[in-house]
C-alpha cells in the first residue's frame, strides 16, 4: 500500500486532509505528518513516503525548499501542492520541481481530492510496471491492470481494444456482464477487504460458470467480468445474478462483510466493457437507497428520478438554525424527514452525498457558537466524520441526523436559563448607551456569547432582533429630543445616528413621519392644549 505523509503548519488544515478521504478504500496509508518543511524532511531520511501532500506557505521551511530537498534524493517521489489563490506565483514555482497536482485549498471538495490521489497511484503504479516483467504473476497483474484501464475507457476504439486485450491473453468476447462488488466494512483494512473477495470470488464461481476475470478498479472496488456462454441474455443474467447472490452470501456469512453487487448491461465486445462498467457502478451506488445484501441490475433495479424532471433539493441553512436557536425539535424533525423522503424519491446518490455533507457543515457550524470548550468541539468534529463514514443507506443518515440535532437543541435549551440574564445585561447596555456605536460583535463581546448564539437568543428572548432593538430605542429618544425643540441634525447625533440624511430615512420607516413632520406634529398638539 502506497504511503502518504501531510506537511501543512495548520492543524484543523491537517485534520480536515485526514477526515475527507477514506484511505484504506483507495489503497492509501497516512504513514506521517508535519507542521513544515524541515519537520518533513527529518520524517522523509527515516521513512519516505510514495506521495508527499505539501502547503506551499509555512514558516521555518517553506513547500518550495521542501520540494528542492526532496528532488534531490527522491526524484521519483510524487507530490502534491496546496495553496491559496493568491499564492500562485509560488505554485509556479512549485510546478518546476515537478509536481504531479496543484490543489487550490478554498475550491478543494473531498471528490476532487480524492481523484487527485488517485491520479497520482495511478502514476505510480505505471512507473513500476518496468519491475514486473521477471514477477511470476506479471501476465495476471497486466490482465487486470488492461480490464481497469478499458473500463476506465483508456482505449475506446474497438480494434485497438480487441488488439490489447489478445496481447494480454484474453479470449474475445462473446456475452458477458460486468459485476462490481460494493463492500462496506468499516471495521477491515483496504487490503483485507481485497483479498477476502478475490478469495470469495474463486470459490463462487466454478468452472461450469464460464470464464470469469477479477480486476480492481480506480477506487479500490473489486469487479468481475462474467462470461455469460451460449446461454440467451435473460438465462445468461440469472446464472450471473445466481452466482452475485452466492457471492454476497458468502462475504456476509464468513466473512462478516456487508456487499452490494451491481451488474452493468450485456457486452459483446472489448470496447464495450467501458460502457458496462459505468451501468454496474452507477448500480452498486443504489445500495445507498436499496441497501447491502442484493444485487442490483442497471436498468431494472436502480430507476432514478432525471434531474431535468425533478425539483432541486435544497438546503434552507438560515431555516435549519432557526429552528435549532427556537428549540423547535420537532419541526426540524419534520423538515429532516421530508428532505430525506425527497432524496429517497430522486434516488440520485451524488446529490444524497451533497445533501448530507451540507447538513454535517451545519452542525458543525454551530456548535462552536454553543460551546465554550475548543478542544471539545473538535473532538465532537472528528466522531460526527467517523460515524458518518460508518453510515450506508439514506435512512441511516436520516436517523443519524435527527439524533444528532436533537442533541444540539438540548444542549441549547440547557444553555438558555443560564443566558437569559445576558440578554439581560445587554439590554441595560443599550438602554444607557445608545448613544454609542454598538455592534452586534461588540455587544455579544460584552456578555461573552458568540455572535450567531447571541443575536438568535436576543430575538428569542425580547421579540425583535438586536438591531431592530437597538434602533427602536435610538428612535424613542429621539422623539423626546425632538419634542424639546432641538434640531434635527443634533438628534440624530445625539441618539447614535451622526448620519442626518439617513437618521431622517430610519425615523420615518418607524414612525411613519419625517423628524421635522413629528415636531410639528407635536407642536401643534401642544398648543392645541393650551394654557
Amino acid at each position: 500500500m502506497h504511503r502518504v505523509m501531510i506537511v501543512e503548519d495548520e492543524p484543523i488544515v491537517r485534520y480536515g486532509i485526514r477526515s475527507m478521504i477514506d484511505w484504506d478504500k483507495i489503497g492509501l496509508r497516512l504513514a506521517g505528518e508535519a507542521a513544515n518543511g524541515r519537520e518533513a524532511l527529518a520524517l522523509i531520511g527515516t521513512e519516505p513516503p510514495d506521495i508527499l501532500i505539501t502547503d506551499i506557505k509555512m514558516p521555518v521551511m517553506d513547500g518550495i525548499e521542501l520540494i528542492a530537498e526532496v528532488r534531490k534524493t527522491a526524484p521519483d517521489m510524487k507530490i502534491i501542492i496546496l495553496s491559496n489563490l493568491e499564492d500562485f506565483q509560488y505554485a509556479k514555482e512549485a510546478i518546476k520541481h515537478g509536481v504531479s497536482e496543484y490543489l487550490i485549498k478554498s475550491d478543494m471538495m473531498p471528490r476532487d481530492f480524492e481523484q487527485a490521489l488517485l491520479s497520482v497511484k495511478d502514476k505510480l503504479y505505471a512507473s513500476s510496471r518496468g519491475a514486473e516483467a521477471s514477477d511470476p504473476q506479471a501476465e495476471r497483474l497486466h490482465k487486470e491492470r488492461l480490464l481497469a484501464e478499458l473500463a476506465d475507457g483508456a482505449a475506446c476504439d474497438p480494434a485497438e481494444c480487441d488488439e490489447r486485450a489478445a496481447r494480454a491473453g484474453l479470449a474475445p468476447i462473446r456475452s458477458a456482464y460486468v459485476l462490481l462488488i460494493s463492500v462496506h466494512s468499516a471495521g477491515q483494512g483496504f487490503e483485507e477487504r481485497q483479498a477476502a473477495v478475490r478469495d470469495a470470488i474463486g470459490r463462487t464461481w466454478t468452472p461450469d460458470d464460464g470464464d470469469h476475470e477479477a480486476f480492481v478498479d480506480k477506487q479500490g472496488d473489486v469487479c468481475v467480468l462474467c462470461d455469460a456462454g451460449k446461454h440467451a441474455a435473460g438465462a445468461g443474467l440469472e446464472r450471473v445474478k445466481r452466482r452475485a447472490e452466492a457471492l454476497i452470501g458468502l462475504l456476509r456469512d464468513e466473512c462478516g462483510m456487508k456487499a452490494a453487487i451491481g451488474i452493468g448491461g450485456r457486452i459483446g465486445a472489448w470496447a464495450e466493457l467501458k460502457a458496462s462498467y459505468a451501468q454496474a457502478a452507477e448500480a452498486a451506488k443504489q445500495k445507498m437507497f436499496l441497501g447491502s445484501g442484493r444485487v442490483i441490475v442497471h436498468g431494472a433495479d436502480d430507476k432514478r428520478v432525471p434531474a431535468e424532471h425533478a425539483e432541486p433539493i435544497r438546503i434552507g441553512t438560515s431555516q435549519i438554525q432557526s429552528m435549532v436557536y427556537a428549540f423547535q425539535s420537532a419541526e426540524l424533525a419534520a423538515y429532516l424527514d421530508t428532505l430525506f423522503d425527497r432524496l429517497s424519491v430522486r434516488r440520485d446518490p451524488d446529490l444524497a452525498h451533497i445533501i448530507t455533507f451540507e447538513l454535517l457543515m451545519i452542525l458543525t457550524t454551530l456548535w462552536p457558537d454553543v460551546a465554550n470548550d475548543d478542544r471539545q468541539v473538535t473532538e465532537l468534529k472528528r466522531q460526527y466524520y467517523d460515524q458518518l463514514s460508518r453510515l450506508e443507506t439514506v435512512e441511516e443518515s436520516r436517523a443519524w441526523f435527527k439524533q444528532s440535532f436533537e442533541a444540539l437543541v438540548r444542549h441549547i435549551a440547557g444553555l438558555y436559563n443560564s443566558d437569559r440574564n445576558s440578554i439581560v445585561k445587554a439590554t441595560q447596555y443599550i438602554r444607557q448607551y445608545y448613544d454609542r456605536e454598538i455592534s452586534l460583535q461588540f455587544i455579544s463581546g460584552l456578555v461573552h456569547l458568540s455572535k450567531n448564539y447571541f443575536a438568535n437568543l436576543f430575538k428569542k428572548e425580547v421579540g425583535e432582533s438586536f438591531l431592530e432593538y437597538l434602533t427602536r430605542i435610538r428612535i424613542d429618544n429621539a422623539k423626546e429630543l425632538l419634542r424639546q425643540e432641538m434640531r434635527t441634525g443634533d438628534v440624530g447625533s445625539l441618539v447614535g445616528i451622526p448620519d442626518p440624511k439617513y437618521f431622517s430615512k430610519v425615523f420615518k420607516k418607524i414612525t411613519g413621519l419625517s423628524p421635522s413632520e413629528y415636531r410639528a406634529l407635536h407642536r401643534d398638539a401642544s398648543n392645541d392644549i393650551g394654557p
